[in-house]
């Protein structure tokens, strides 16, 4: 999920975070490709109950923590969830596809968070060797999440929001920037939307996907990813390939571009020149922003467009969105219909959702 702020902006569970370069030296740099961190077996849960009875309070956020001695695990809080949250929680996991429950059992920990609104409300944390036991994967959702009646159309709305420093032009009214709009809200698949961005990220991390280049720190406690796709069908096709190889990283701050550039210049997108530009109440390019997402059909939301990390995630979680939901998410920009389902299936798309099946991302296998 989200990690810091961005000015003062309130976080949302939409942004993801991996881990941190390690600053730990290892002599011997794993070169096999890695053993995931999601193992054993998965209960029958058919309505989900197991699942949330295994969740649990946290104060905890992983974006503090160091490494080595200095490092301490999540550790869950004594006070038990409320019935509500439950009840949310195993709606979500029986809504789930296959392959997204056999990844959510498999959690070493599941944490419903209860921040303020200024902090961070939710991540995905996969834990290396250079933080013992070395061997976690946790998820944590915010409690206030739980509790949200939004649709799709609003998340992503509000995600838009939160990423540009959209506010209210003044006197209750809203800032005239394009906005998309849902017809039928669906809480269940937006909450379960939100978990699955954040699985993206530790999904990302399990199968180190973007350290395929022996130089990514990640690469001192993990070898090689099990398919360079990355490379291609996020990187070669988006990107600015040679600034992410000298850029990369193990934790992605929300909204933090880290220096990435996209490939293609009519889909160029800065976010610190999006944000200069709501600054100065110039919103038509923020409505310029969103519509090129629609347009061009290479990125699914406008947060996939901060950085390469970002776009894996949310492509995890519109694949995810779309298996979950046999019509597929309802949404209108400008007065239109967007088709979810072909969206995904169109060139570029379809080049990264393959991607996410060479990594096994797709699949129920642990």
């Amino acid at each position: 999920m989200k990690s810091s702020a961005l000015f003062p902006f309130i976080l949302l569970i939409a942004a993801g975070c991996t881990v941190q370069a390690a600053e730990v030296s290892y002599q011997n740099d794993p070169t096999q490709p890695p053993v995931s961190h999601f193992r054993g077996t998965c209960e029958i849960d058919s309505d989900g109950t197991k699942f949330a009875a295994r969740a649990c309070y946290t104060t905890y956020y992983p974006g503090d923590q160091g490494f080595g001695n200095e490092y301490s695990p999540p550790v869950c809080m004594k006070k038990p969830l409320r019935k509500r949250e439950k009840e949310v929680l195993a709606k979500i996991y029986s809504r789930a596809p296959d392959y997204l429950q056999a990844k959510l059992c498999r959690l070493t920990q599941l944490f419903v968070t209860q921040s303020k609104w200024w902090g961070p409300v939710g991540w995905g944390f996969w834990e290396g060797p250079d933080r013992p036991p070395g061997t976690g994967v946790y998820l944590a959702i915010a409690s206030r999440e739980l509790r949200s009646k939004k649709s799709i159309a609003e998340l992503e709305n509000e995600t838009v929001n939160q990423l540009l420093g959209i506010r209210d032009a003044g006197g209750g009214r809203r800032a005239p920037v394009t906005r998309l709009q849902g017809v039928v809200a669906d809480p269940v698949l937006t909450i379960l939307s939100e978990v699955a961005h954040e699985m993206g990220h530790v999904l990302l991390a399990d199968a180190n996907a973007d350290g395929e280049d022996a130089a990514h720190p990640r690469r001192r406690v993990s070898g090689p990813p099990r398919s360079a796709c990355f490379e291609d069908a996020f990187l070669g096709t988006s990107w600015n390939a040679d600034i992410f190889h000298k850029n990369m990283r193990r934790w992605a701050d929300f909204g933090f571009q880290n220096n990435n550039v996209q490939k293609n210049p009519d889909s160029a997108f800065n976010v610190e020149g999006v944000r200069a530009a709501v600054r100065t109440r110039n919103f038509g390019v923020a409505s310029d922003a969103i519509r090129n997402v629609y347009r061009n059909n290479e990125f699914v939301s406008l947060q996939a467009k901060v950085a390469p990390e970002e776009d894996l995630a949310e492509m995890y979680r519109y694949k995810v969105l779309v298996d979950a939901s046999p019509r597929g998410p309802v949404l209108r920009l400008d007065g239109k219909s967007i088709d979810v389902q072909s969206w995904l299936k169109s060139d570029i798309l379809a080049k990264k959702v393959q991607c996410l099946r060479d990594l096994g991302f797709l699949t129920a296998q642990p």
